[in-house]
């Protein structure tokens, strides 16, 4: 009878050494990822329509400190997917984030698609 309740002790404590072993791993990963993206600039393309052969616009919504400028790149590309449009718009600092923008982006044919590359703060 001892080496049954020695065995389901052992078996418990193990139990119990791998659920904490599991919620430290959590809690950590967690950690390390709200550390990598606090104070940084995320955006997320929400559309785009196009104007005409000469123009589209980019929607995009912004998260970042709304006291900070940001700048993004725009980009526009055509049915076989060659760069058409290129450019950079800044955002000066805001009541809000996130917040919600369309932005005019000119071409130099018909675009069949405008997004953001990328968004970083204005230094």
């Amino acid at each position: 009878m001892s080496t049954t309740a020695t065995a389901s002790t052992s078996t418990i404590r193990w139990w119990v050494i791998g659920g904490i072993g599991v919620k430290v791993m959590v809690a950590l990963a967690v950690w390390f990822g709200m550390s990598a993206t606090v104070g940084k600039v995320h955006w997320y393309n929400t559309g785009f329509e196009v104007m005409s052969d000469e123009q589209v616009d980019v929607r995009f919504d912004l998260r970042r400190d709304p006291s900070r400028a940001v700048e993004c790149d725009l980009h526009a590309l055509d049915d076989k997917h060659a760069r058409v449009g290129t450019g950079s718009v800044v955002v000066a600092p805001g009541e809000e984030s996130p917040s919600r923008h369309i932005e005019p982006l000119r071409t130099v044919a018909r675009a069949t698609t405008g997004y953001v590359d990328s968004c970083s703060y204005v230094d």
